[in-house]
C-alpha cells in the first residue's frame, strides 16, 4: 500500500506541475472510493474543461470532450505513466500556435500556416533540422509579403519602380536590407510607435536567426549542430513575430507611402 501511495503522489505531483506550467486554470480535490483515495484536478482552457484523476495505483485518467486541452493532458498522462521526461512536452501555446495565428490574423497566408504546422511536427519528432528549415521558410514568406506590400504602397510610380528593382535583385537578405532603408527614410509610418520600433527589436533579430538556421540546413558544409532549447525558444516567440509583421503589412496595405 505504501508503494501505491508514493506512486500516486509522484504521478499527481508531475501532472499538477505540468498543468501549472501551461497556465491552465484548475482546482484540486480528493475523492474517496472503495479502493482508496483518488486525487482529482478540474482543468479548463477557454470553453473546454477536463477532469484528471490519479488513482492509488498511479493510474491517470483524463475525462473530457475531445479538444486541444484534452490532447495535451493525454500526452502528459502518457509521458508520466511511461516514466518519460515530461519536460520534453511542448508548451500548450506552441501546440495551438497556428490556431492562434488564424484567429488573430484571419487573412494570414496559408503557406505560412502550413510551414509552421510542419515545423511543430518536426520538433515533436526531434527532427531539429527540418524544424529549423521550415521556420526559416515561414519567416521568409512573411517577410516577402511585407516587402511586396510596402512596395505596392509607394505612391510615386518612379520611386515604386526603383524600389521594386532594388529588392528584386539577389537574396532575401539583400531585399530585406533594401526594405529597411526605404522604410527608415519614408515619411509614412504607423502612428503606433511600438510597431515602428518593432522592425528592429522584434522582427529583424528573429528574421536573421531563422535565415541563418535555414541556410545552414539548406546549404550545409557540415551537419549543423542545432540546440533544441534554442529552437524551442524561437518557436515560442514566433507568434508575436508573425503578428508584428502582419501589423506592418496591414498598415501598408491600406495606406499610401511617400518615400
Amino acid at each position: 500500500m505504501e508503494e501505491y501511495i508514493n506512486i500516486q503522489d509522484k504521478n499527481y505531483s508531475q501532472m499538477l506541475s505540468y498543468i501549472k506550467r501551461q497556465g491552465f486554470p484548475h482546482t484540486e480535490k480528493t475523492e474517496t472510493i472503495t479502493s482508496g483515495i483518488v486525487k482529482r484536478l478540474d482543468v479548463s482552457h477557454g470553453k473546454f474543461s477536463c477532469v484528471v484523476k490519479v488513482y492509488g495505483t498511479g493510474t491517470i485518467q483524463v475525462q473530457g470532450q475531445k479538444s486541444k486541452l484534452y490532447d495535451s493532458l493525454i500526452e502528459a498522462k502518457t509521458a508520466i505513466e511511461n516514466e518519460e521526461e515530461i519536460h520534453e512536452l511542448l508548451p500548450f501555446e506552441i501546440e495551438t500556435f497556428t490556431e492562434t495565428l488564424k484567429t488573430n490574423i484571419p487573412h494570414i497566408d496559408p503557406i505560412i500556416v502550413r510551414f509552421i504546422d510542419e515545423a511543430i511536427s518536426c520538433f515533436k519528432a526531434n527532427s531539429l533540422l527540418g524544424c529549423a528549415f521550415l521556420l526559416g521558410a515561414a519567416s521568409e514568406k512573411a517577410i516577402w509579403i511585407l516587402i511586396d506590400t510596402f512596395g505596392l504602397s509607394i505612391d510615386d510610380q518612379t520611386n515604386r519602380d526603383k524600389y521594386v528593382s532594388r529588392v528584386g535583385k539577389g537574396s532575401i537578405s539583400r531585399a530585406f536590407d533594401e526594405f529597411k532603408k526605404s522604410f527608415g527614410g519614408c515619411k509614412t509610418k504607423p502612428q503606433n510607435f511600438d510597431l515602428t520600433q518593432d522592425l528592429q527589436i522584434k522582427i529583424e533579430s528573429v528574421f536573421q536567426f531563422c535565415r541563418i538556421c535555414r541556410n545552414e540546413v539548406g546549404h550545409p558544409q557540415i551537419v549543423p549542430n542545432l540546440d533544441k532549447g534554442v529552437i524551442l525558444a524561437n518557436l515560442g516567440q514566433f507568434t508575436k513575430y508573425i503578428e508584428t509583421i502582419y501589423g506592418l503589412i496591414d498598415f501598408y496595405a491600406t495606406n499610401k507611402t511617400e518615400v
